[in-house]
């Protein structure tokens, strides 16, 4: 008869190994649930990080076309800061976009990162003519066209970085 468990013809062996048993199935689903909890959290913190890869792109090309549109009013303008002066617009836009060519292709995993970028490094190299301090008159309304598209292309692609962004958070 069994001294261990009074309601069991089980020998102390037996009850031993069924405990054993037991104690390693929990262990195995404990040990499995942490896996899947480690797998979800480096999976998230990857998706987290290249959201805010995206977010801090898409801040970016914002400075990039506040620069250009501040560049822009103030080429228009007659009584302009002379070429080089510290509170000239066209300086920030030109130091803007020298960060956005020098921004790292390596950093943009996505495809819409990679796309707003290249659009980025194109627009910053072909808007230079209408937002630079030479005094260009703006007799020709295709100046100002031209000017428009590009500004809502760069709008274009900060909203799809923006809601790229808030698609990754959200699939975590």
């Amino acid at each position: 008869m069994n001294n261990l468990c009074l309601l069991t013809d089980l020998s102390s062996s037996d009850v031993a190994a069924w405990s054993q048993a037991i104690v390693s199935s929990l262990a195995i689903s404990v040990g499995a649930d942490v896996v899947r909890w480690l797998v979800r959290r480096q999976r998230r913190d990857l998706l987290t990080a290249e959201a805010q890869r995206m977010q801090g792109l898409a801040r970016l090309l914002c400075h990039l076309r506040d620069a250009a549109q501040d560049a822009r009013q103030e080429k228009r303008k007659l009584e302009r800061f002379p070429p080089g002066h510290p509170a000239e617009p066209f300086s920030r836009y030109a130091e803007v976009a020298r960060a956005v060519v020098g921004f790292s292709l390596e950093n943009c995993n996505g495809e819409a990162a990679f796309e707003a970028l290249l659009n980025a490094r194109r627009i910053a190299r072909e808007i230079e003519p209408l937002v630079n301090v030479d005094p260009e008159l703006d007799l020709d309304p295709n100046f100002q066209n031209t000017f428009e598209s590009y500004i809502k292309i760069l709008d274009e692609q900060i909203g799809l970085l923006r809601t790229e962004a808030v698609g990754l958070v959200r699939s975590v």
